[in-house]
């Protein structure tokens, strides 16, 4: 399993994209709120949903010794491999012995020659193009719009109707990473 070690890049979304899709008028009193608090929860549950980096980040994960040459990444999206090394002795293994295959929802490491032994530390980096899944941006936007007009975590007193659960999904579904087993 992959641990975020840090987030890197530029935010994934604008103030000013989520203030006009919520139709603000004045998106610095609630600034705080939507850079804190919603647009991160946003991010994170999309994340936990399907298994890819959303924001930019570094990730390092751990890999046994079964694990083989071509064993795809645990987070989707990754881009570019930081480092390897041996966990044992912390030997670096050279860069050029090493690739990653990007594939649409997962990311693959290669090793030239066959796999080094020993337990692998792996870092990495991942994180989407928005720009290239449009309906991921989309859903985002839509879970930070229903997030801000229900703020609490319980509705009393009016029926609550959610979209249906295959038209959300669809709009994650070329990112999120197959289940492994």
């Amino acid at each position: 399993m992959a641990r975020r070690i840090r987030y890197t890049g530029q935010p994934v979304l604008e103030l000013s994209e989520v203030a006009a899709w919520l139709r603000l008028r004045n998106a610095d009193r609630d600034k705080d709120l939507l850079e804190k608090t919603l647009i991160p929860g946003v991010i994170g549950m999309c994340e936990s949903r399907t298994g890819a980096a959303i924001a930019e980040a570094e990730y390092q994960e751990l890999w046994p010794e079964y694990f083989a040459s071509g064993h795809a990444l645990d987070v989707g999206q990754a881009t570019d491999v930081v480092s390897v090394s041996r966990v044992s002795g912390g030997t670096v293994i050279d860069s050029a012995s090493y690739w990653l295959e990007q594939g649409q929802r997962e990311s693959s490491l290669f090793f030239e020659g066959g796999r080094p032994g020993g337990i692998l530390r792996i870092n990495y980096r991942a994180g989407i193009d928005l720009a290239a899944y449009p309906s991921v941006k989309t859903w985002l936007l839509m879970g930070i719009a229903t997030l801000y007009d229900q703020r609490e975590s319980i509705v009393i007193g009016q029926p609550v109707a959610e979209l249906p659960a295959q038209f959300l999904e669809t709009m994650l579904a070329e990112v999120t990473v197959p289940p492994r087993f």
